[in-house]
């Protein structure tokens, strides 16, 4: 099990990874939300679809904020 701080470090490593020119649609962040869930396994697993798209949000806000 990781902790929750190692889950968002390793959501953010993927979004950096993933070279977005522009915001993820709704879909597109569903979908990346949903394999992150798949792939990781922390110790607060009631809310970790909700963190991974609360981090993946926060994410895209920082890094899009003058979109």
């Amino acid at each position: 099990m990781m902790t929750k701080e190692q889950a968002k470090s390793i959501v953010e490593a993927e979004l950096r990874l993933l070279k977005l020119t522009k915001p993820m649609t709704t879909e597109e962040m569903t979908s990346f939300c949903q394999e992150m869930y798949k792939r990781l396994q922390f110790k607060s697993a009631n809310e970790r679809l909700a963190d991974i798209r609360l981090w993946a949000d926060q994410w895209q806000s920082t890094i899009f904020r003058n979109t």
